[in-house]
């Protein structure tokens, strides 16, 4: 039996890689239209992503348990299915963007409650765009620093920084304040 695709390029036959790409580098493209179609990302970027992970598992696959198309189409599916899942969620992300960044009076009572909410409101909407936007998911969402780099798709560190800058801005907005029959606030 003839040594696969996959096995020559496990042992570093660089000639195996072209013949491999000639070979199921139409499947993959016509799968990489398939899942993410609508979703504005760049294929031939996910069909490269696609044939790395091929690379890099050309060693595990074993043609005593399927064939080589197998093997690729199951790499293709899983990666795929993580770039569509990635692009669903920063669509969603962009949706809720569009539509949910108003910060909403949680209160109705009194005049003088309902006069800080509005001014809190107004404060929260003059925030830079992503400022607002990682203190929405943290204050409305309930949403980890995690959970928040992952949504928006930023490195952790980033949403920590923007969540600071953000309540940084909104403490300085609001300021200290008098409120009838109150005195100063702290």
């Amino acid at each position: 039996m003839s040594e696969t695709y996959l096995q020559r390029i496990a042992r570093g036959d660089e000639s195996a890689v072209a013949a491999c790409l000639d070979e199921f580098g139409g499947t993959v493209w016509s799968l990489a239209e398939r899942y993410l179609r609508g979703f504005g990302e760049d294929l031939e970027d996910a069909v490269q992503d696609v044939f790395v992970e091929v690379w890099r598992s050309a060693g595990r696959f074993d043609p005593s348990l399927g064939s080589e198309a197998a093997f690729i189409a199951t790499i293709a599916h899983r990666r795929l299915i993580d770039r569509q899942r990635r692009a669903q969620t920063r669509r969603a992300v962009q949706l809720e963007d569009d539509r949910v960044f108003e910060a909403k009076p949680l209160v109705t009572a009194g005049a003088d409650v309902h006069d800080e909410a509005k001014r809190a409101a107004a404060a929260f909407e003059s925030l830079a765009h992503d400022e607002k936007q990682v203190l929405w998911y943290a204050l409305y969402q309930g949403f980890s620093h995690e959970r928040i780099a992952k949504a928006i798709d930023v490195p952790l560190g980033t949403v920590k920084t923007r969540i600071r800058r953000g309540l940084a801005r909104l403490r300085e907005l609001l300021g200290p304040q008098t409120m009838p029959g109150k005195g100063v606030s702290p």
